[in-house]
């Protein structure tokens, strides 16, 4: 089965940015392991050889990747969800996909990059506020185009 060319261009979008967003959790995993710190006493007790009180959910360096991953999933899965909207409405051309998916992608390394970084602001708001209008456009030209 042959993909459209909308259709292709959201699969490849979606998928770089699935792959940003399963990359970015084992980078947290991988976060707490080195720092010897457990969200969980299972865990602790895992890692430290049997002493679950060692639970600590307050490492700030674990906290703000964390944190920077929670922000990815609330806006690369409506982003996914918008586009796919998006191809298969017919509200736009393969070539009008890449463009904003491009942008949304870019908008979204760029606000991982200066969160990690702790970039003083409004670095990271204008990050997230070019995200947000690439959803809010999706939305908007679906609903205009169907209605």
């Amino acid at each position: 089965m042959e993909l459209s060319a909308e259709l292709s261009a959201a699969v490849w979008w979606s998928t770089i940015l699935l792959l940003k967003l399963a990359t970015f959790g084992l980078i947290v995993g991988f976060t707490r392991g080195r720092r010897g710190v457990s969200a969980n006493p299972e865990d602790a007790a895992a890692v430290t050889g049997g002493k679950p009180e060692l639970v600590k959910t307050t490492d700030v360096v674990v906290e703000r990747r964390r944190r920077a991953h929670l922000n990815d999933m609330e806006n690369i899965l409506p982003f996914i969800g918008l586009l796919f909207m998006f191809a298969m409405s017919g509200a736009g051309t393969a070539c009008c996909i890449s463009l904003v998916g491009k942008i949304f992608t870019a908008a979204r390394v760029t606000h991982t990059v200066v969160y990690l970084a702790a970039v003083r602001q409004p670095a990271r708001a204008i990050a997230f506020f070019v995200g947000l209008f690439c959803n809010l456009y999706l939305g908007g030209k679906v609903l205009l185009h169907l209605f």
